[in-house]
């Protein structure tokens, strides 16, 4: 899939937004277009995020403060089409919709009374950054999926909304063009337009009374979470102390938790037994160049994230090909944490390095099968239903099982405790229609050079049936 040319636009359509950079996304006959990094300025007006001004006319510039989460939702866009007696999936677009939500608080120097502080910490006041919409990568390979190659565009961009407290609407816009082979028409022609919210809480919601929208588009959580607006202000303007680096010749860990195997989870005569609450160590004992024993623990909040995993399990029948035979739709979600000392009469810690990086482990991790969104029938319509995303299927209904299970390690020549994920298919085949297989593989989940989690497919039969999404 070949990347179009981007196309800038910076303008802030409000004083303290950026509306991104339109981007487009492949090449082909049905072209789509995203964008990158709508925003929220790091520092703002005071009445652009609390209306009316908590302070009356008081002039004062927030900035950015130290709160944030991550958050990415699939977006998937569906449209079908009669095609003689069958219901063909025409069109299918399988994107990502990436952001940041953060916290604001008031610039430091402006003279504002402790009662000034107050009163603000009573209007939590959040904000987004990072705003993108990009495509995924998928284990069918074909994306966007266009049956019958049909003409069109699926074109998104973004604006600010002040009304309420602020957030950014996207917009859209999908054409298709009518498709005819000798006189039959295989698909219609179609000019839709519809929107969605993104709100500072985290939450990408389709615009309320968009049916349209509804039918066609599925919205499905995969990183980070709804979450509260919680005020740091007063505590932001404390004295919060120093972190610096404590550089680890030599580090013994705590023991973990070990990976509790879930009940499985049956559909269409597949079973997927996946694990969670597994934990690394609580404690890291560390040695430096010039001191010994110093204990430092996990950060209690952590930084929360998710990886989407799709198994695919192709097949032939009477020596033709047939795609998607089986297909598991799994999330594995975790909290990567860094390990910091107790801190001293001033508030100082230091956190703990290895290598240059920060000694990472990861807590709270879990597999299971990917939650997905069905669409409300009363506003989609019975034949919506058929636009909804299925997280297992099982095309022939033979008798199979998927299952994980996980434990701590860490790897010579990486940095910090990692999770080393094992897997094994196993399937029943059906006669004349699909061979047994039982197959087996590894995945590790561990921290790149930068420090930032990453997910290693580490074997041949892990590659080909697994397409991983972060």
């Amino acid at each position: 899939m070949a990347e179009a040319a981007v196309v800038l636009n910076t303008t802030a359509g409000l004083t303290g937004f950026i509306t991104g950079q339109a981007r487009g996304l492949t090449e082909g006959l049905f072209q789509v277009t995203g964008f990158n990094d709508a925003r929220f300025e790091k520092e703002m007006p005071l009445e652009m995020l609390a209306s009316p001004n908590p302070l009356g006319d008081r002039q004062v510039v927030m900035v950015r403060g130290s709160q944030s989460v991550d958050h990415v939702y699939w977006l998937r866009y569906l449209r079908r089409g009669k095609v003689g007696v069958t219901d063909k999936k025409r069109v299918c677009v399988e994107l990502l919709v990436r952001f940041t939500t953060f916290d604001y608080v008031p610039k430091a120097g402006q003279g504002l009374a402790p009662a000034d502080l107050t009163t603000l910490a009573d209007h939590p006041m959040w904000g987004i950054s990072g705003l993108s919409i990009s495509m995924m990568a998928t284990g069918r390979g074909r994306n966007p999926f266009n049956k019958f190659n049909e003409v069109g565009s699926l074109v998104f961009d973004t604006m600010p909304v002040t009304a309420g407290l602020p957030h950014f609407r996207i917009n859209y816009r999908v054409q298709h063009q009518a498709k005819t082979v000798m006189g039959a028409t295989l698909a219609l022609n179609h000019n839709d337009v519809g929107a969605f919210l993104v709100h500072s809480n985290g939450l990408l919601e389709i615009a309320p009374g968009e049916g349209r929208t509804e039918k066609h588009f599925r919205i499905t959580p995969i990183s980070g979470r709804v979450h509260d607006r919680p005020s740091l202000i007063g505590a932001a303007n404390a004295p919060a102390g120093r972190v610096t680096k404590l550089a680890a010749t030599q580090i013994a860990r705590s023991a973990g938790q070990d990976a509790q195997a879930l009940a499985a989870h049956e559909h269409a005569s597949l079973r997927v037994i996946g694990f969670d609450q597994l934990n690394g160590p609580d404690t890291l004992t560390v040695n430096t160049a010039t001191v010994n024993g110093v204990v430092a623990s996990a950060d209690p909040t952590g930084r929360q994230g998710a990886v989407r995993l799709e198994y695919i399990r192709n097949g032939g029948v009477l020596g033709k090909q047939v795609r998607t035979k089986i297909r598991v739709l799994l999330l594995l979600r975790y909290t990567l944490v860094h390990y910091f000392t107790a801190a001293d009469g001033a508030g100082n810690r230091q956190v703990v390095h290895q290598g240059g990086v920060p000694y990472a482990s990861f807590r709270n991790v879990s597999l299971t099968v990917l939650e997905t969104v069905a669409g409300d029938p009363v506003v989609v319509g019975e034949d919506g239903v058929k636009y909804d995303i299925k997280a297992i299927k099982n095309r022939f209904h033979e008798t199979s099982t998927l299952r994980f299970g996980a434990r701590i390690e860490e790897v010579d020549g990486q940095v910090g405790a990692q999770v080393r994920v094992n897997w094994r298919a196993q399937h029943a085949g059906v006669v004349g229609k699909s061979q047994s297989h039982d197959d087996f593989g590894d995945f590790r989940l561990g921290v790149d050079a930068s420090g930032n989690p990453v997910l290693r497919l580490l074997d041949p039969r892990s590659n080909k049936y697994f397409t991983v999404t972060s």
